[in-house]
């Protein structure tokens, strides 16, 4: 998501004492030209306002609109909350898609429960890159968290994965979502010679599970995990 806000460059400037786009640039451990392709569309990626605001301690709010406190007590989920909710039109951007995240948890270790399924709040995609990124339609994607180890390094404790639920078919060694007894878990799925298919960790201190052909259609899948985000 893009806010469409140049003055917001002018209080990071400030923030910085410096104009020039190396300096915001090295703040934010990206690149100048980065910073320069956001200055030039006059929108500001949300995660580099998050990232500016948790780094220098200050309020989102302040630094979309100019008003109230300046420090801020710097938590990224405070500030992500505080995004949130800040005055910006509560328009959409044009080309923007919302996809709901719900109040569950995919377990990468021995299961979690499910305690609720009520949707706490939409995250905005670019509608281009998920039709020709990833090839999904908007209205099959969820977005849950991932709590556990089992999938490390590839997924970690914490990680917010966006699921596509169509489910059109197992494509082979990609990690799915699955629905076990109550409980998430996120493994990888690989098809065998023999046409059954084992449900592996990343993790190798973990065990895997061969599931034998006649077995397959027990298999409750609930979607396939095609992106993931995380805090660095």
């Amino acid at each position: 998501m893009g806010i469409k806000n140049t003055f917001i460059f002018d209080r990071m400037q400030k923030v910085l004492g410096s104009d020039k786009d190396k300096d915001l640039a090295a703040n934010l451990d990206i690149s100048p030209q980065a910073v320069s392709n956001a200055r030039k569309k006059g929108e500001i990626p949300s995660d580099m306002i998050l990232t500016f605001a948790e780094k220098n301690k200050l309020s989102v709010d302040w630094l979309l609109t100019g008003k109230g406190q300046m420090s801020s007590g710097g938590d990224l989920y405070e500030l992500a909350e505080e995004l949130k909710a800040a005055d910006i039109g509560g328009e959409l951007p044009e080309g923007f898609v919302q996809v709901p995240r719900y109040e569950v948890a995919a377990s990468a270790g021995g299961g979690a429960m499910i305690y609720s399924e009520q949707i706490v709040d939409h995250l905005s995609f670019k509608a281009e890159w998920i039709h020709n990124a990833l090839g999904v339609s908007v209205k099959d994607l969820a977005l849950i968290h991932v709590t556990g180890d089992s999938m490390e390094p590839t997924l970690s404790e914490g990680d917010l994965i966006l699921i596509d639920m169509s489910y059109r078919g197992m494509k082979d060694n990609a990690i799915y979502v699955l629905q076990l007894n109550g409980s998430l878990l996120v493994k990888r799925l690989q098809h065998k010679l023999d046409g059954s298919v084992l449900v592996k960790s990343d993790n190798a201190i973990y065990d895997s599970e061969m599931i034998p052909i006649g077995a397959i259609d027990s298999l409750n899948v609930v979607g396939r995990v095609v992106w993931c985000g995380r805090r660095m």
